[in-house]
């Protein structure tokens, strides 16, 4: 056979050893489930979860419960813009028992309500508070009450006022909610203390959202509308590409030290040089990679069709994903992929058990990892002086290139820059993992050291 056909055999070995287990068409799919499952998840908890319990105000101040309540009845809902309500919320806050004011909360049952808060006061003076606090404090641990507030003489000057609940880490959308709504009535009562009418503050209140567009007489047509689904997508494709340069990294090295162990390899390497198989064991692993993603990507398509986005809950189907940032996405990926791929099997090959070979393993690994910590930094500042040198070096570029040109495409100079760089560094590494691997794979016994793997590599032949 010519090395070409010798090639082409282990490939297909190695590809099809992959496809026809279990274990691959489990994962294939399992993956796409458990991410469809977490979409209908999310769907049905923004579409059912409330945050509701009673809450009770203890009012020192003695002018802002009232406030308070009425602002809680005038809020928008979800079916409703938020936008102030000239005619209802003008009006003067309404005077209202210190019990439960529930009933007069929810005033419309076709109206999907995002909060069902039991608002009722508690009296205090500066002597009993702490006996109050006390009472109330016993109410949350027992149940009886979701949380309580404290309100304070000088909240009205400084803005400063207490919640108390179970734990300071629960309950942050109704924590929020609230502090919104107590900012707005802290608002017009210090407007009436310097003589403003407060319908001047609801006439004038607006809220203000920048749409991005971009700074181009022709736009690409990528709406700016969605920020958080194009954040998603990014971070999605990116930690796409970490954990496969991982996990294909780690099947090439337990391919090697299980034919190693198994002195499969000393029957392979009498007809085969020891590059060839290397590079065989990269080029069939990388194949079975991409027939997963195509796989992934045909799941996708079916998820787009007519009805079935719909009854996932996206009812306006999948995004729009533009074409730069899939080509980017398989180009980035096949160049990290066989980078450390080749690494792998270099580093793999002097050791006898998975254990040892992790530990040489973890040095390029951890190159990775730094790259992670710092994706939502280049994705805020695409052109950034840190994403821009992590994307010109090529341990760090196949994912930090890749996160920019999904964000905002840099020059063009620059891709082309951090390819070449990254193509020459795949290049160095292969004749290097080449000459290790040759070495290592016939190596058995002590474990070496890195200054002897270096060795192995500018040996003569």
């Amino acid at each position: 056979m010519t090395m070409n056909a010798k090639l082409l055999a282990i490939i297909k070995r190695e590809y099809f050893q992959q496809v026809r287990g279990k274990a691959f068409w489990v994962a294939t799919f399992l993956i796409p489930a458990i991410f469809l499952a977490f979409v209908f998840i999310q769907v049905a908890l923004q579409k059912t979860l409330v945050a509701k319990g009673r809450i009770a105000v203890v009012d020192m101040s003695g002018r802002l419960y009232e406030p308070l309540v009425a602002e809680y009845k005038a809020r928008p809902t979800d079916d409703e813009p938020e936008k102030a309500k000239k005619d209802g919320d003008a009006k003067a806050a309404p005077k209202v028992d210190e019990k439960s004011v529930t009933e007069k909360m929810n005033e419309s049952r076709n109206q999907k309500i995002t909060t069902q808060l039991d608002l009722f006061k508690v009296d205090a003076t500066p002597e009993t508070l702490p006996e109050v606090r006390k009472r109330l404090n016993k109410d949350v641990q027992s149940e009886k009450i979701k949380a309580y507030i404290v309100l304070m003489p000088t909240t009205l000057e400084t803005g400063h006022a207490e919640w108390r609940a179970q734990s300071v880490k629960a309950e942050l959308v109704m924590r929020e909610q609230i502090a919104g709504l107590l900012s707005r009535a802290a608002t017009k009562e210090r407007l009436k203390d310097r003589g403003v009418d407060p319908k001047i503050y609801e006439a004038a209140r607006l809220r203000v959202d920048l749409e991005p567009h971009e700074a181009k007489e022709i736009e690409s047509g990528e709406s700016g509308k969605n920020v958080g689904m194009n954040l998603a997508i990014s971070g999605v494709f990116f930690f796409l590409i970490y954990i496969s340069i991982f996990v294909y990294g780690a099947y090439i090295m337990r391919g090697v030290l299980e034919e190693k162990n198994n002195r499969i390899v000393e029957v392979i390497v009498s007809s085969v040089r020891p590059t060839t198989l290397m590079l065989g064991k990269i080029l069939g692993i990388g194949a079975v990679g991409l027939t997963q993603y195509s796989v992934w990507a045909c799941l996708a398509l079916a998820i787009a069709l007519p009805g079935v986005a719909a009854v996932a809950g996206m009812g306006e189907g999948l995004p729009h994903i533009p074409a730069a940032t899939i080509g980017a996405f398989v180009l980035f990926f096949l160049l990290g992929y066989f980078l450390y791929a080749s690494l792998y099997a270099a580093l793999s090959a002097p050791f006898n058990t998975e254990q040892e070979a992790q530990q040489f393993v973890m040095i390029p690994g951890m190159m990775l990892i730094l790259t992670s910590t710092t994706w939502f930094f280049a994705y805020n500042q695409p052109n950034g002086r840190l994403a821009t040198i992590l994307s010109f070096f090529p341990f760090t570029a196949p994912l930090m290139m890749f996160m920019r040109i999904s964000v905002q495409t840099p020059p063009l100079w620059q891709i082309g820059v951090s390819v070449t760089i990254l193509v020459l560094t795949i290049w160095a590494v292969a004749w290097f993992a080449g000459r290790v691997y040759r070495v290592g794979i016939l190596m058995y016994g002590k474990k070496p050291t890195l200054p002897e793997i270096f060795r192995w590599a500018f040996q003569g032949d």
